[in-house]
Formats: structure tokens, C-alpha cells, sequence
């Protein structure tokens, strides 16, 4: 009974060890940028498992950098058995520091007839399909790309600069009816206007009484020969 135990063991293992997994090697190649503090943590490749698959959910996975020279991986992947079968992945580059390309790539597993595994990538940009129509007359074609020793990422240029955080008190001067006068340089023009035209009275009347009377009794005349004109009539 227990050599019929250990067997049965032995006979698992095999098969959970035969069955066909595959690696994907990456390397995000930033040149003379060094890959340290936060571009490291907000950095990350993801990977999905499309078109046929033997599992029962598509394979997901999410790789993030292994040292500082911007290598990553994706191991233990599962793949369909069988000879000349095909595995297909997509990979997503996604960064918060800068935008990389290509923005997607297709990589796929092939199983040969002499055992080996053949690993193929090629450019799949945001836009196109998977796989090129086979109802096109001359479907268009993805660009095939190096996987030997890995599969590299290249940086397109560097991301615009974002805010982050946001002033939780925001000051009267930036909301409200007064945030409104202050934003619109029409509104701020005709709001000065206006208290020029009550200030600048009562200014005179305080550097200079006499001209102020002057003007006021001008004032008065002009509208008593007004009056006067309408009565004549």
C-alpha cells in the first residue's frame, strides 16, 4: 500500500512538472536615466492571456522592476499542450513618469515538433487589432520584434508634469462671486470703473474744496437751465 502511495506521487509530480509554462524576459531601456526612487514604484508591466486558452479564466499577471537597470519578468505562464499549438499574450507598458513604447506589444508561444518552445513578439499599437484581418486582401502585417535576451521597452519622452494634491481650503479669492470678479479681467475692469467713479468725488472734495464746489454749483446750473428750457415750452 505504500509503494502504491509513493507511486501515485511520483506519477502526480511528473505531470504537474511536464506540463508547459513559459517566461517572458523584459527590460525597460531608459538610457542615461537611472531607474531609483519613485519611478521604480510607479512603473509596472501588465499581461493578459487572449484569444484560446486551456484554463478555465484567462492568465493575468502584473511584473514590476528587478533592479535598477530596469529589468522585469513574467515565469511560470501557462501555455496550450499540444504540438504546433499557440499561446498568445499581450503586454501593457504603463508609467506615471513617462510614456514608453511600444504601447502594446503581442507576444506569442509556439510549440514545435521537436519539443522546443518558440517565443515571437511583435509591435501591437494602440488602435489595431491582435491579429490582422484574414478577409483583407493584404492584411497589414505587425512589425516583429528582438525577445533575445529580452524583450525591451524604449522610452518615448517624458510625461508632462502632473498635480497630485489638491489645496483641501480653498481661499474666497479663487470660488465664489468674488473668485469669479478676480478670474475675469472684463468683470475686474468694470468693478474698478465703478468705484473710481464714487471715490473720485469725494477725493476731489477733500484735496481741493473749491474746485468741488465749482463743479457742483456747475452741476446745479446746468440742470436749472435745463428745467427751465422744459418749462419755457
Amino acid at each position: 500500500m505504500f509503494f502504491q502511495i509513493v507511486f501515485v506521487f511520483i506519477a502526480l509530480i511528473s505531470v504537474i512538472s511536464a506540463t508547459a509554462t513559459g517566461t517572458i524576459k523584459g527590460r525597460l531601456d531608459l538610457a542615461a536615466n537611472n531607474i531609483t526612487g519613485f519611478v521604480s514604484t510607479r512603473t509596472s508591466f501588465k499581461l493578459y492571456q487572449i484569444g484560446n486558452f486551456s484554463t478555465k479564466y484567462p492568465h493575468t499577471a502584473t511584473a514590476i522592476f528587478q533592479d535598477d537597470e530596469g529589468h522585469f519578468e513574467f515565469s511560470n505562464l501557462p501555455l496550450n499542450e499540444g504540438v504546433n499549438e499557440t499561446t498568445y499574450y499581450v503586454m501593457y507598458p504603463a508609467s506615471m513618469d513617462f510614456n514608453l513604447k511600444p504601447n502594446r506589444i503581442l507576444i506569442e508561444f509556439k510549440n514545435l515538433e521537436n519539443g522546443t518552445l518558440q517565443l515571437n513578439a511583435f509591435k501591437n499599437l494602440f488602435g489595431r487589432e491582435n491579429f490582422p484581418s484574414k478577409d483583407i486582401i493584404y492584411p497589414e502585417k505587425l512589425e516583429s520584434m528582438k525577445v533575445d535576451p529580452y524583450i525591451k521597452v524604449e522610452l518615448l519622452h517624458k510625461a508632462p508634469i502632473r498635480s497630485y494634491l489638491q489645496a483641501r481650503n480653498v481661499s474666497i479669492f479663487s470660488t465664489g462671486i468674488i473668485g469669479s470678479i478676480l478670474n475675469s479681467r472684463w468683470k475686474l475692469a468694470g468693478v474698478i470703473t465703478l468705484i473710481a467713479l464714487v471715490v473720485f468725488p469725494i477725493i476731489v472734495e477733500k484735496l481741493d474744496p473749491e474746485t468741488a464746489r465749482a463743479i457742483r454749483e456747475e452741476t446745479k446750473r446746468k440742470q436749472r437751465e435745463k428745467y427751465g428750457a422744459v418749462a419755457s415750452k
